[in-house]
């Protein structure tokens, strides 16, 4: 996924995408489709009933969301100016007052009412504490519209619909759009984004093959492979030849593998940009909506599964229809994608530290301090940053734990010492820089520490083994799998991590701070922080 963030970062700044934003401000949309309230009822399990053979729960609280239509109109609010609702409610518990509440200001509500049915309400019931869906129930009407009614929507649509710039239809397949309302809409919009749905009310019967014309369809796997009975072929290749066919841009949703974009013949595939899931209903209506603007806008065909599924991440994370996409959550959520490397770099440390060994950690510290007490050397080496690392911890130990101590730590880094380095790397060889300045001072138990981040380094795996060999204790600071060093130390501080940055930087977390702290703690010695505090205040 990061060398596709790249792409796309590459092509459209943050800048780019708030400019698109200020484009979409003035148009007009139409919005159509059912009215859905979604009841999300949250109870409490409480197992088989004594009696018969059925779950009992108890019920704890309820929330209901506007849904369908309602929560496609509220997504597309935040971007554009104004925006016109068509829908359909019922003559019974029609619930407009909910309904004209939930909506966003800019959202001016046309509802039509059909006789003898309910304003359609899809009522979850939800485990409160595992947040699983355990089921469904649906109030609905879903025959067929009397002619009447038809007419007097198509009639609307013929006057209405030329007023607006973009089209969005959300065919949910319960009853509300008809064969005539189609072709009103197919006829009279001058941009049209489709979503027609399937699902348990009309599974079967509501098919994305009932419309002839539209400008961007969003739909399923299932929606695409149903009505041309292709099952079990790959998607992608249906997608493109489907596209093909029709020559309709076409945005196939894939769930957890990202999505599909087929435009002007070839596909553009998009990551999934999210792997935290709260809930997926809304995800769907959210999707459709981000991608019906960005693909009015013709901004660039790689920006409409890109933009679509920044909403779908924002909307899946989100219980229900609870709250909307806008300006600002899309802006911060590519925000945080852009800078995936960033975050991808913090989890590799954080990864690699919960990994680490704290009891060898432990252990170091307590060689340190026996090293301290028995009035022993400490001696620390390293290359490149590792180098610096050792250079780091040696100063803590000289300055750093030692200052207004009466017995003060004898350590020695042995990379400071530049002309005995290049004298010695020069006259017989830089694998013997550092054993070379150990046999001028190293005595029985002291402590030789050697940092490297492969473990493989020569001149500290030579250093280490005439250590061992003169007596002295040894601790390897290591990263990738160890290498020699982990081996033949009698002690490894080891961050198993193939990537040098995140070891050394793990090194200097554990060696200059996490180890300096405890050892100051174990002393009792205030006097480094009082010093600070004086000088910070």
């Amino acid at each position: 996924m990061e060398e596709y963030i790249q792409k796309i970062k590459a092509k459209f700044s943050m800048r780019d995408i708030e400019e698109l934003f200020n484009k979409l401000q003035p148009l007009k949309v139409m919005v159509i489709g059912d009215t859905i309230l979604d009841e999300y009822c949250f109870v409490n399990p409480k197992g088989r009933a004594t009696k018969d053979p059925i779950l009992s729960a108890e019920f704890k609280y309820e929330e209901v969301y506007a849904g369908g239509i309602l929560a496609v109109a509220n997504h597309l609010s935040s971007f554009v100016s104004s925006i016109k609702l068509v829908t359909l409610i019922g003559d019974r518990e029609n619930r407009l007052d909910f309904v004209q509440k939930s909506l966003a200001t800019n959202i001016q509500l046309n509802s039509f009412t059909k006789k003898d049915s309910p304003t359609i309400v899809k009522r979850r019931y939800i485990d409160s504490y595992r947040n699983n869906k355990l089921f469904k129930v649906e109030y609905i009407n879903d025959h067929p519209l009397e002619e009447e009614l038809s007419t007097e929507i198509v009639n609307f649509l013929d006057k209405d619909m030329p007023n607006y710039d973009l089209v969005v239809v959300c065919d949910f397949g319960h009853g509300f759009i008809n064969e005539a309302i189609r072709r009103k809409i197919e006829e009279k919009a001058k941009f049209l984004a489709l979503n027609v749905q399937s699902n348990s009310a009309n599974s079967g019967y509501n098919h994305f093959t009932l419309y002839h014309k539209f400008n961007l369809i969003t739909l399923n796997e299932d929606e695409l492979r149903t009505p041309v009975n292709r099952r079990f072929e790959d998607s992608s290749q249906i997608l493109l030849d489907v596209h093909k066919s029709t020559g309709q841009n076409m945005l196939l949703t894939k769930g957890k593998a990202g999505s599909v974009y087929a435009s002007e013949g070839k596909l553009i595939f998009a990551p999934a940009l999210t792997t935290s899931v709260k809930d997926v209903v809304g995800a769907g209506d959210a999707l459709f909506s981000m991608a019906s603007l960005i693909a009015y806008l013709n901004a660039g065909d790689e920006l409409v599964p890109f933009m679509g599924n920044c909403a779908g991440a924002i909307a899946a994370n989100i219980m229900g229809n609870k709250e909307s996409i806008s300006k600002e959550k899309i802006m911060a959520f590519i925000g945080n994608v852009y800078k995936i490397e960033i975050t991808k770099y913090l989890d590799s440390v954080n990864n690699t530290l919960s990994n680490m060994s704290i009891e060898n950690i432990d252990a170091f510290t307590s060689l340190l301090l026996e090293t301290y007490n028995n009035d022993k050397t400490i001696y620390i080496f390293g290359n490149g940053g590792s180098a610096a690392t050792a250079s780091h911890f040696c100063g803590d130990l000289i300055k750093g734990v030692s200052y207004g101590l009466n017995k003060r730590f004898r350590a020695i880094c042995l990379n400071d010492n530049m002309p005995a380095l290049m004298a010695i790397a020069n006259d017989i060889s830089y694998d013997d820089i550092f054993v070379e300045q150990l046999k001028n001072f190293l005595n029985k138990d002291d402590l030789v520490i050697g940092i490297s981040g492969s473990g493989n380094s020569a001149n500290i795996v030579k250093a280490m083994e005439y250590a061992n060999q003169a007596g002295a204790k040894t601790v390897a600071i290591c990263g990738y799998k160890g290498g020699k060093i982990k081996d033949i130390s009698h002690l490894a501080i080891h961050a198993s991590v193939n990537d040098m940055e995140v070891s050394e930087d793990i090194h200097q977390l554990i060696l200059t701070h996490c180890v300096k702290r405890i050892i100051t703690k174990e002393l009792n010695n205030t006097n480094v922080g009082e010093v600070y505090s004086k000088r910070v205040s």
